[in-house]
């Protein structure tokens, strides 16, 4: 299809659902709202995962990883037969594969095992995920504020460019990073659901559950559970000190078991590799991995473009109206704030950046957001008429507009369909014949495509010695040389 028809046609689908989900807002008719959230949320990750080729950074080998797991689950392999000498630490060439936690590939095993290894199977389980997140922004949104505000946050959290992004695998981390956002958003929604009652068992059991699959989605940021969790819970009447830390260390103690059994027995198999990636994952305050080394102060400028250019002054209004709350909501609006500061204030001292990081507290910052929003569009009418209709309408318009127009930088909605990294995409079908079960590659740069989209023996990007390959052609292997844009 045409770009430019391809643009119109879902840019008028976003402008379209965004006046009628303004209009349900205004008639409260919230349930018709969240709907249409859902369905703009559903269209725009479609088709943003829709591109028909594997992503250079990291897509590629979560894909090949993902897809060796369907024959054996616990044991995560990029080379699955490595033919060469290999390096298990070196993370583009290992045979045993530990750079990320297992959670989110297995969840992308599991969709190849039932449809194939494709690009619908790979990027099915992100898609889901991320259409639930959405509404699990609504659910929390909703009984920290209000129906009115969780719409708002819903919408925006439906319409983040970069939230969509990872969905398509178009950004480092991908799938990974949407999963760990989910899992962490769904410890919180069950200790939201403390809110206000009894503390309850089942709930504390579930948040644990899911915080001890944060952590084997991403390690140790998961932990921003707990302090967001302990400011939740305060100010709960129905809760004494000692119940509510009781059930916090018990959440604690119920993601520990979570997580524990599969991160010591990687140790106890690979305890090389396993202890170099835990104690990695905490040196990342001390060691900087090659070019993601930042000065201190760039997620303070990074959040601007991440969540919008009203970032601060959504902060700044949150943590006056928690200040000088008197109700229950303070704590939610400082929950919510912690969430967010805590976060960029450790990333910040961290040596290895990235601006990813941040979508962890994502979900946070869309709530604070909506309920400026509510606020602004409720109040503030005691002020001069002119200073109202210009404080208001600015603001009222603005958030949106801005929000929109990063979905449109993001998801490159009028540009042409992407060009594939990899020159193994424009190959004929009669190469790709030439991959199979007995057939070793070397010389490409598309060597994890390769063995992702062919049942080829292995592939490397090196091309061996000519004793090596000699051997391995003895074993009766079919060796072929890429070169010159063709096999030799």
């Amino acid at each position: 299809m045409d770009p430019i028809v391809k643009g119109v046609i879902l840019s008028s689908t976003i402008l379209l659902l965004t006046i009628l989900i303004g209009y349900f807002w205004t008639k409260s008719q919230f349930k018709r709202g969240i709907l249409l959230t859902l369905i703009l949320g559903l269209v725009l990750r479609i088709f943003g995962a829709a591109s028909p080729y594997l992503h250079e950074w990291d897509e590629r080998y979560h894909a090949l990883v993902a897809k060796n797991l369907v024959e054996h689950p616990l044991s995560p392999t990029l080379h699955e037969h490595p033919v060469l000498a290999y390096d298990n630490q070196n993370w583009v060439g290992s045979n045993i594969w530990l750079a990320k936690p297992a959670f989110p590939l297995w969840l992308m095993s599991g969709s190849i095992a039932l449809f194939g290894d494709n690009l619908v199977a790979i990027r099915l389980p992100s898609i889901l995920l991320g259409l639930l997140a959405v509404w699990l922004t609504f659910l929390i949104a909703r009984r920290l504020f209000g129906s009115k505000v969780a719409l708002v946050a819903a919408y925006l959290h439906a319409i983040h460019g970069l939230t969509i992004e990872l969905i398509g695998g178009g950004v480092s981390s991908d799938h990974v990073e949407n999963t760990f956002i989910v899992m962490v958003e769904l410890a919180i929604y069950f200790v939201v659901l403390q809110r206000g009652l009894k503390l309850q068992w089942r709930f504390t059991l579930l948040a644990g559950v899911f915080m001890g699959l944060a952590f084997l989605s991403k390690w140790y940021p998961a932990m921003i559970v707990l302090p967001v969790a302990v400011i939740l819970l305060c100010g709960n009447k129905e809760v004494k000190i000692k119940d509510g830390l009781i059930h916090l260390m018990a959440m604690a103690m119920i993601a520990f078991i979570i997580a524990f059994p599969w991160t010591y027995y990687m140790y106890l198999t690979h305890p090389k590799e396993m202890g170099a990636i835990l104690s990695g994952a905490l040196s990342a305050y001390s060691n900087t991995v090659p070019s993601h080394d930042q000065v201190w102060y760039y997620y303070l400028n990074k959040v601007m473009v991440l969540f919008g250019e009203l970032f601060y002054l959504v902060i700044i209004f949150a943590i006056y109206r928690g200040v000088k709350s008197k109700t229950y909501r303070r704590y939610s609006l400082i929950g919510l704030i912690s969430w967010i500061l805590i976060l960029l204030v450790l990333f910040s001292f961290a040596e290895t950046k990235r601006f990813t990081y941040l979508l962890i507290a994502s979900p946070a910052f869309f709530m604070l957001t909506a309920f400026f929003y509510v606020k602004v569009y409720d109040e503030y009418k005691s002020i001069t008429k002119s200073i109202q209709f210009l404080l208001r309408g600015v603001i009222l318009i603005t958030i949106p507009i801005l929000s929109l127009r990063y979905t449109a930088e993001r998801m490159k909605i009028f540009k042409t369909v992407e060009q594939p990294r990899a020159e193994c995409y424009e190959w004929p079908e009669s190469e790709w014949k030439k991959l199979d079960e007995e057939t070793i590659v070397f010389g490409s740069d598309d060597y994890v495509e390769i063995m992702f989209h062919s049942d080829v023996y292995a592939a490397y990007r090196k091309v061996p010695a000519a004793a090596v390959i000699d051997s391995l052609e003895n074993q009766g292997y079919q060796v072929l040389i890429y070169k010159d844009f063709q096999f030799q």
